[in-house]
């Protein structure tokens, strides 16, 4: 039948401006940052697994990883993944424009602007494989947050949406809870909010938190237990469902070191003295906005709710850094770094004034953000462009090593192989990476190869080679590795560099 052309025009009719606005700044600046990543394919250590894999990532306690990412297949398809993602994230960010109550549209603009070319999401576009399923996780994290702060009883389906992001990727439980924190502080610093609805609104959040943890470990175990599997303890999934009482003051420790350190200098934020100069204004004009509305609305003059803002605050930094609390060890690297966003598009929030004096002050903020944004694009495509830069290299090292053994008398197609040493030695492989100051913070895009082991070798060559290498298990690459023989080998490319031990056509890369 369709939607009667009235009660479409009623439905648009009741999109704001600034939805229109957050959306399309985010399709607009996220396509310039990383239409590159879309539309070629830049391998990274891990693509080879997932060149076609079905996403069953339950032993890493992704449960609902393979169905986030079942709609657009199961194939490594960069263009409908980025496409798709990209899509996910200019929804969440009309969600954040609703959430924090945005109204002016160049805010509307930057907040999905901001979302769309955060770091964290180049990370992500890295592994553009996946990239579809862990968009989706952010954007049903920030619904189930806009469920609970609007509806009655919004926290029951906000448990389930909470849940399945969680289950799809961990990283974005901290930025619901973020998001709950700051939407909180905003309705304490209102001059009309009311405790009685203050402490409802906790509950609701509390509760969508809890029992969305709940429904995550549950599910989890019922999955695990059906498949006949455990969790492999990558990245600390094995203490799911359990906090070790003895590691959380070293947890907690270890959050607010992690938070200060990233927060402070991680040189995401200051790749580049343009950078720091926006960071630090941006910064200094959100703090100075969010003090002269505890002002204006004269919440100084009530200190229970000046005590009960400074509690929240003290929460965001072990918010953020949840993960530690949970795993001290884990590494927390740039994909897991999404919960940052919301400072940003809380700062954003805060600068939407319409008084002239404060236009200004709001002006230069916005200024500070958009250089924000313009480094972020630019070091989207300095990450891009040393993805392809490694792929080139990697591509012509793997037809060099190739081409060398299919011509060493006896080696025939189906002899087991290793190559060993990972990357090649720098003596006669010298590093012509020049991107490093920016890519070495985001996660498995620097350097010059996007393989090391020889199995990766193995099937890259089977896929952009169309050159098939049996490789050896890794039981007797390591083996051969600790043999007097392979030792006294010379480094490739040198005439000794290939060598048939054991059974085995060795190459030696390195050491």
């Amino acid at each position: 039948m369709g939607i009667p052309k009235d009660k479409f025009k009623k439905l648009i009719g009741h999109l704001k401006p600034q939805y229109y606005a957050a959306f399309f700044g985010a399709i607009i600046m996220g396509f310039i940052a990383h239409m590159s990543v879309f539309a070629h394919n830049f391998p990274v250590y891990d693509t080879f697994w997932n060149i076609y894999f079905n996403q069953d990532m339950i032993t890493s306690g992704r449960q609902f990883l393979t169905f986030a990412c079942g709609p657009t297949s199961y194939y490594n398809l960069p263009w409908v993944n980025g496409v798709v993602s990209l899509f996910f994230l200019a929804v969440t960010a009309v969600l954040f424009t609703e959430l924090f109550h945005i109204e002016k549209r160049s805010l509307a603009v930057l907040t999905g602007a901001v979302i769309a070319t955060f770091p964290a999401v180049t990370g992500t576009f890295a592994f553009i494989y996946t990239a579809d399923g862990y968009m989706l996780a952010f954007l049903a994290a920030a619904l189930a947050v806009l469920l609970a702060d609007r509806l009655k009883y919004g926290f029951l389906p906000a448990i389930f949406l909470l849940g399945f992001s969680i289950g799809v990727y961990q990283a974005y439980f901290p930025a619901a809870i973020l998001l709950m924190i700051f939407l909180l502080i905003k309705k304490l610093m209102k001059k009309d909010s009311e405790w009685k609805a203050f402490f409802l609104k906790c509950a609701a959040f509390a509760g969508t938190v809890v029992g969305g943890y709940l429904f995550y470990v549950l599910s989890l175990k019922i999955m695990l237990a059906l498949s006949h599997r455990t969790l492999s303890g990558y990245q600390g999934t094995d203490k799911v469902g359990a906090f070790p009482l003895g590691t959380i003051v070293s947890g907690l420790k270890a959050a607010f070191l992690d938070f200060k350190n990233f927060t402070f200098s991680g040189g995401i934020f200051t790749e580049n003295i343009w950078m720091k100069i926006a960071y630090v204004v941006f910064a200094a004009i959100s703090i100075g906005f969010f003090v002269y509305a505890l002002i204006k609305e004269k919440t100084y003059k009530k200190p229970l709710k000046i005590l009960a803002i400074l509690v929240l605050l003290a929460m965001v930094p072990f918010s953020a850094s949840l993960i530690c609390i949970i795993s001290p060890e884990v590494l927390f690297h740039i994909l897991m770094r999404m919960p940052w966003v919301v400072f940003f598009v809380f700062g954003l929030s805060c600068m939407d004034c319409n008084l002239k004096p404060e236009k200004v002050f709001s002006g230069i903020g916005i200024a500070a953000a958009f250089v924000l944004v313009f480094n972020f694009v630019i070091s989207a495509n300095v990450v891009y462009f040393n993805l392809n830069e490694r792929y080139e290299k990697t591509y012509a090292l793997c037809l060099r090593i190739t081409d060398r053994l299919e011509q060493t008398e006896g080696y025939q197609t189906g002899d087991p192989v290793a190559i060993l040493g990972g990357f090649p030695n720098q003596e006669n492989y010298p590093s012509t990476d020049i991107t490093e100051k920016v890519t070495r913070g985001y996660h498995e895009t620097s350097g010059d190869y996007c393989i090391e082991s020889s199995e990766k070798y193995a099937e890259f060559m089977k896929h952009y080679l169309n050159v098939t290498i049996l490789s050896a298990d890794f039981d007797t690459q390591l083996e051969i590795a600790d043999t007097d023989e392979f030792r006294e080998m010379e480094y490739f490319p040198y005439a000794g560099s290939i060598k048939k031990i054991h059974g085995v056509w060795v190459i030696k890369l390195n050491g």
